[in-house]
């Protein structure tokens, strides 16, 4: 007979709640309304609702921040995600703080974590993936479908897989309302 739980998604709980000084329980409440809270972002008709519900998770969005349709925001560690006013993240992208291995691999690849700061006025386009640790500074703009696995310094157009800066922006920084 089938479990509903395997033991990989109770080693990976036990670890995560463990990680929080958290009770299991208590725990998986606040895991489970972080998923109905993700789940209603992705697909809500307004941009200003989309980043509200991720607040709600815990994500740090600046003011006037648009979020796109399906943004991925690490679901596990959404604290560790910061992203300034004025930014704008497509739809389709995944922001992940957190790496692991399987559970054969865990003593060689143990789960890491590290922040995410996403500058004021940054554009990431659709499809990115944004890993942890990386910052990326004010006013670049990230190309479609890029994979930032470094950080990106302000004023900087940068695209590929892995993304590297491939000109300086000049002009940018001023807000025309």
């Amino acid at each position: 007979m089938t479990t509903l739980v395997s033991n990989r998604d109770k080693v990976t709980f036990g670890e995560i709640a463990d990680h929080y000084h958290s009770n299991k329980l208590l725990f998986g409440i606040k895991y489970f309304k972080n998923w109905i809270l993700e789940r209603l972002a992705s697909s809500a008709p307004v941009p200003s609702w989309r980043a509200a519900f991720h607040r709600m998770r815990g994500v740090n969005l600046g003011r006037n921040v648009y979020v796109g349709y399906d943004v991925v925001f690490d679901r596990i560690h959404p604290e560790l995600i910061t992203v300034g006013d004025y930014s704008e993240i497509g739809d389709r992208c995944i922001l992940s703080a957190h790496t692991r291995g399987s559970l054969t691999t865990r003593q060689a690849y143990p789960r890491t974590m590290a922040p995410i700061k996403i500058g004021r006025g940054v554009c990431v386009n659709p499809g990115c993936i944004i890993t942890q640790g990386v910052e990326i500074g004010d006013n670049s703009i990230i190309g479609i479908g890029s994979v930032v696995s470094r950080s990106i310094s302000p004023n900087s157009l940068a695209l590929g897989y892995p993304a590297r800066v491939v000109k300086k922006l000049e002009g940018v920084g001023e807000l025309k309302t």
